[in-house]
């Protein structure tokens, strides 16, 4: 007798907390992107294109990290977001005018489960991998080396923006 191990048990089992993609072309081709479990997905800036397959993939809402001095497009983005049937947050995220208001405010729309399946990006997901670890050091209760492990993955790069995860979390008592 031949016992098949399941693909999804094989990757729970490898990297625990972290979704291979749900079928075998990436739904997207935004830059890092990833599905990090079945309620949430992140990457950096998606085309139009990922949007739709997004929505096809089940993907309820949006969350975008990008500014609007960055990104002109942002207000477009919204609009396409709408006109898809999907909620749309945008919170902008400039790094260098990091407060303890952004952490508040990406906990309470990731912690709201109406808006999960939730699709979260920025520019390469460098920001969402940084405010990642708030979600699962304060919803989850995971320690925070194993958040920054898993923020890297996600994309995260920047000290700037791991340091603010950091000192958000002991402002919070985590």
């Amino acid at each position: 007798m031949r016992f098949i191990f399941p693909a999804a048990l094989l990757w729970a089992v490898l990297l625990p907390g972290v979704m291979p993609a749900q079928d075998s072309e990436s739904p997207v081709s935004a830059r890092n992107f990833l599905w990090v479990n079945q309620d949430f997905c992140t990457a950096g800036q998606p085309t139009h294109q990922d949007l739709i397959r997004l929505k096809q993939k089940g993907v309820h809402s949006v969350l975008n990290l990008r500014t609007a001095a960055e990104d002109p497009g942002v207000a477009k983005e919204g609009a396409a977001v709408q006109a898809l049937g999907l909620k749309y947050f945008h919170l902008p995220v400039d790094s260098s005018r990091l407060t303890p208001e952004l952490g508040d405010e990406f906990l309470r729309i990731v912690s709201d489960e109406s808006n999960r399946p939730l699709f979260i990006h920025c520019a390469s997901a460098n920001r969402v991998g940084a405010f990642w670890i708030l979600h699962r050091v304060v919803n989850h209760g995971w320690s925070l080396a194993k958040a920054e492990e898993e923020a890297r993955k996600v994309g995260l790069r920047s000290k700037k923006l791991l340091e603010f995860a950091r000192k958000y979390l002991e402002q919070a008592g985590h």
